[in-house]
């Protein structure tokens, strides 16, 4: 590719919203291949075999602001002066414009205005006498936030587009106000197990986790994503890479709640595996799915409750669930392989699938309903569910085949190479299609953040910088060499924060990893929590970060599910057999003691050098102490550490990760309350976060 080339891809991928590159975490500009460029423009749908085929493409890209007359979707943060931009030919601003607001509510704005008294933002380059205009319309200051409709006419020329009115910030909780300091219980839904649980945790179970870390001072419980997986026992049991984010996991249902005499023939055919033995999802949804199809077949449910609530899902529930019965159908083919008269929920067979599989659908569905109502019943019961929405969702599920022109096939979205992935990541994630996302009025993203905030008192955006920006890899890359793709971050945010508002629910934004320049300062400003992780809250020179540099709007944790616990950390799990690790491993372990002893928190005897920890729950109080005291809003203590486990959730690396998502807590919810650990770990917590907030660095 020559030098000429080069400008061509580059100026083409520029107004494409392809980042020229990026900086690493350690601060080094990286920049994009060429040849990565043109490849993610050929996965965009720009030809790029030839220099006339760029220059058209450049040309319509350039073109394309000055054809609408109003943006497809208007969101308006709260601002002195609220406007929206319309495009007018020059030639018209003699004339006037009528403009009209149908509010949300049923009511009415509306007045004239001469468009020579409007403001001039930009003129057409290369116009001429025909040049267009894009023109600020003042819009009422005191218009309540909330969705809307605007329509503007001038000359014979009508035009009209979704109006979003966002309040000034996302919600936040009264028993956050102030300098107030909450605590919460972190613990994925499918570790937890009890008595009468079925292999796996259910509803019935996070309701009980959330009585008792009521009962313990904790405002909220943090799960996992909760979102439906694959159809079929052999699916991926990874919540991050679910087959929608709007609909709910059915494994995590309570059968013996729906029939209290199912429970005796659970185990028939051998008993469920010890909590050593982790989650076996096959064995799981074979007896699961047994039992409830034939609840399903017996019928003894409220008609009109299912009907009601098949009625409020609409045409979305619909497809999901006929999804999930073709699924069944054509096992185990992923949808790009069934017939292509079923690509879609558009598709020319799809009338006639729906009639041949009604039965299954209305079992999808039932489903569906029963998973949501245990859900509410769950949420009731203590302390506020703290719900997961992950970023993307798997190219082979309901979501991207309900929606298959918002995505971009064949393109992987992950993370660019740093100090944690050397050779970058891979999720194997199709990017939502930026483009169809604001044609589609950001429709999709709505209902998706809505439903996740259903029964949620607060709610975790994963990697929240894709709300900005996405790492993709073009097809025939790797991870090293993806590009970043924008996205209408504002827009975004604004629509957080008016259903944050809604719903009552408080948002955290995971921004860990390359983060953009001021995304932070966007989160903080919108109101969302940044995510703190005490293992990555260190200087340059890896002394800890002590507890007082951490912001007021965060959460603060030791690790998340991607990291090991703080024991299995300590005992150097998460490493290889490499002694050079393990040297470094023995460093950051004493750096950690001294920043405990800093704050004098370190326990007396604890040695750096052993390769277990001496006095193991002094240390995890100690480590607790020392998060609590940060002037973070909220902390997050996961069940694993208060538990002192070793074992790790996840492990990235696919080498080590055969048991990833299948881990279950050493002890069922019933003997939790009674665990000495626990009990001083919490104790602990409790007694730092009521008092005084460290502000010393």
């Amino acid at each position: 590719m020559d030098e000429d080339e080069r400008a061509r891809i580059g100026r083409l991928a520029a107004l494409a919203g392809i980042e020229p590159g990026y900086r690493d975490t350690a601060g080094q500009f990286r920049p994009v291949l060429p040849e990565a460029q043109a490849a993610l423009l050929r996965v965009l749908g720009y030809d790029v075999s030839a220099p006339s085929a760029i220059g058209d493409a450049v040309a319509a890209l350039e073109a394309a602001p000055w054809r609408e007359r109003l943006p497809p979707v208007a969101v308006v943060r709260p601002d002195p002066a609220p406007a929206v931009a319309v495009v007018v030919p020059e030639r018209a601003l003699a004339g006037l414009l009528a403009w009209r607001i149908r509010l949300e509510d049923g009511g009415e704005r509306q007045g004239t205005v001469a468009l020579e008294r409007l403001s001039v933002c930009a003129r057409e380059p290369g116009g001429g006498g025909k040049a267009r205009l894009r023109l600020a319309l003042p819009l009422p200051a005191d218009l309540p936030p909330g969705y809307h409709r605007l329509e503007v006419a001038f000359g014979d020329t009508a035009a009209e587009t979704l109006l979003v009115q966002t309040p000034p910030h996302a919600f936040l909780p009264t028993w956050l106000a102030g300098e107030a300091r909450a605590w919460a219980i972190g613990a994925p839904l499918f570790s937890l197990w009890s008595e009468r649980s079925w292999g796996i945790g259910d509803f019935s179970d996070l309701g009980r986790l959330t009585g008792l870390a009521a009962k313990l001072g904790a405002h909220l419980v943090g799960i996992n994503p909760l979102h439906a997986l694959l159809p079929g026992p052999a699916a991926d049991p990874n919540p991050y890479l679910p087959s929608s984010r709007r609909f709910l996991n059915p494994l995590h249902i309570d059968v013996t709640a729906l029939a209290p005499d199912a429970s005796a023939g659970a185990p028939s055919g051998g008993a469920w595996p010890e909590a050593a033995c982790g989650v076996d999802y096959k064995l799981v949804h074979r007896r699961k799915h047994a039992a409830l199809a034939g609840i399903f077949r017996a019928g003894q449910w409220d008609a009109a409750g299912l009907a009601a609530f098949r009625a409020a899902g609409g045409e979305a529930l619909e497809r999901f669930a006929l999804f999930n019965a073709l699924a069944e159908q054509f096992a185990p083919c992923p949808w790009r392989d069934w017939p292509v008269a079923l690509h879609g929920p558009e598709a020319s067979g799809i009338m006639a699938a729906r009639r041949e599989l009604a039965h299954r659908i209305d079992y999808h569905v039932w489903l569906q309903w029963i998973a949501a109502r245990q859900l509410a019943g769950a949420a009731a019961r203590g302390a506020g569910l703290y719900r997961d929405l992950a970023v993307g969702a798997h190219p082979d599920g309901a979501e991207v085949w309900a929606d298959p022109a918002g995505f971009l096939h064949g393109a992987r979205f992950g993370a660019p190479p740093d100090a944690f992935a050397p050779d970058g990541q891979d999720w194997g994630l199709p990017p939502p299609d930026p483009r169809e996302l604001r044609a589609a009025s950001y429709a999709g993203f709505i209902a998706t953040v809505r439903e996740n905030m259903r029964h949620a008192a607060a709610l975790r955006l994963d990697h929240v910088m894709g709300l900005e920006r996405l790492y993709v890899i073009p097809p025939g890359f790797s991870a090293r060499d993806g590009a970043y793709l924008r996205y209408p971050r504002a827009d975004l945010l604004g629509l957080l924060a008016l259903e944050s508002q809604r719903q009552r629910c408080l948002l955290v934004g995971e921004d860990l990893g390359t983060v953009p320049a001021g995304l932070r300062e966007s989160l903080a400003a919108t109101g969302i929590l940044s995510c703190r992780l005490l293992l990555f809250e260190r200087w340059s020179n890896g002394l800890f970060r002590r507890p007082g540099t951490y912001p007021r709007l965060a959460l603060a944790a030791f690790a998340t599910h991607d990291l090991p616990t703080l024991r299995g950390w300590w005992e150097g799990r998460d490493l290889p057999a490499d002694p050079a690790a393990m040297a470094e491993r023995r460093r950051d372990r004493a750096l950690l003691l001294a920043a405990l002893r800093d704050r004098g928190l370190a326990p007396e005897g604890i040695d750096p050098e052993a390769p277990e920890p001496t006095l193991l729950t002094a240390l995890l109080c100690a480590v607790q102490r020392f998060l609590a005291r940060a002037p973070a809003a909220l902390l997050l203590a996961n069940l694993g550490d208060l538990l002192a486990e070793p074992a790790q959730i996840n492990h990235p690396d696919a080498a080590v990760g055969a048991g990833n998502w299948r881990h279950r807590y050493r002890l069922p919810i019933e003997a939790l309350a009674a665990d000495p650990t626990l009990r001083a770990i919490v104790a602990a917590i409790a007694a730092a976060r009521a008092g005084p907030a460290d502000t010393e660095a």
